[in-house]
């Protein structure tokens, strides 16, 4: 006999900037998603965060079976955009999804089978699958995802953790299921604690809040496509966006494994150019060294199983992302720590 289901309401929340590409290719698979579920009621909502592009007019010319809302607002940031979302739903449950992802389709029947059999399971994050057809960027993504969270990557699985866990595990807000009123204080606790919104990582910050009291669950049967930038100059722009976020989610005492880390790429990036413009005679000792560790990279990410193709990518973009990563943290350190806090006396 099949399990009855929990009846439930979702309020899907997708952030949108100049998304007018992607959003008729994955908005369809949501409300595929909702329909396979047999969830009661449920609507989407689309925030376009100021989009340069007719974002807004292909969001309001889908025709789907869930009702679809479109709301508009000036440039804030992902993090804005989804809270404007979460101050607009009606329903009990909220469903965050980034434009470029494809929703597995049997996914929220997942959640709502297991919300049926475990109240304690209420909050999901989705696993990852990247789309890496002839994308060296994605496998790039994908060598690196692996290597960071291969303790759940090794042997994907259904899994439950929380605070304790958390930076050894998956998570972000790519695609998220989470209760509306958890999601909501989680939203408020955010705003009041980073110091730049627009440009902080939302996925560390507002999942470490909802760990500390709910547990975070994943498992390969709710799973999402991630389809990365495909070209050079895409790849560059998010790399460094990508190292301005990390700031503010780990340069925190906040108990996160990656705040010694950082303080020493910090210490180390002033100290090591310095040094050597000091005593040039190092210089080609340095570059050695420096060929050694880029090799070795190639070497342990093979020997912790890296797919060959995946982990040539990673060795082939690295000294790039090195580069554009860390000007992403320094610039962010710059706004955040100097110019603002010189703003702020």
């Amino acid at each position: 006999m099949p399990s009855m289901k929990l009846p439930i309401e979702v309020s899907v929340i997708i952030p949108a900037y100049n998304a007018a590409l992607w959003l008729p290719r994955s908005v369809p698979k949501v409300a595929e998603a909702i329909e396979r579920a047999n969830i009661g009621k449920s609507e989407i909502i689309i925030v376009d965060d100021g989009s340069s592009d007719n974002t807004a007019a292909v969001a309001k010319s889908l025709k789907l079976t869930v009702p679809v809302r479109v709301i508009s607002q000036s440039n804030a940031g992902r993090f804005a955009a989804r809270q404007t979302g979460v101050q607009q739903a009606k329903y009990q449950y909220t469903l965050f999804i980034d434009t470029r992802i494809f929703i597995g389709e049997g996914g929220l029947n997942y959640i709502v089978e297991h919300l049926s059999k475990a109240k304690d399971k209420l909050v999901w994050t989705s696993h990852v699958v990247i789309d890496k057809n002839s994308n060296v960027y994605a496998r790039f993504w994908e060598a690196i995802t692996f290597i960071s969270w291969r303790k759940y990557f090794a042997r994907p699985r259904d899994c439950s953790y929380g605070i304790k866990d958390f930076d050894y595990y998956p998570k972000g807000t790519t695609c998220f299921f989470v209760p509306t009123s958890v999601v909501a204080e989680a939203n408020k606790w955010f705003e009041d604690h980073t110091k730049n919104v627009k440009a902080s990582n939302d996925d560390t910050l507002l999942i470490r809040r909802i760990a500390a009291t709910h547990n975070i669950n994943i498992s390969p049967s709710f799973y999402c496509t991630y389809h990365a930038r495909t070209n050079l100059r895409q790849y560059a722009k998010h790399v460094y966006h990508r190292g301005k976020v990390f700031v503010d989610g780990f340069l925190r005492r906040d108990g996160n494994r990656f705040f010694w880390p950082l303080i020493g790429f910090l210490i180390f990036s002033i100290a090591a150019p310095i040094f050597l413009i000091v005593f040039p005679e190092y210089i080609f000792y340095a570059a050695i060294a420096g060929a050694v560790a880029w090799l070795a990279e190639l070497v342990i990410a093979l020997l912790l199983s890296v797919p060959p193709k995946d982990a040539l990518s990673l060795f082939v973009l690295s000294p790039l992302f090195a580069v554009l990563y860390g000007a992403g943290i320094w610039k962010a350190v710059i706004d955040i720590y100097v110019i603002r806090d010189r703003a702020e006396r």
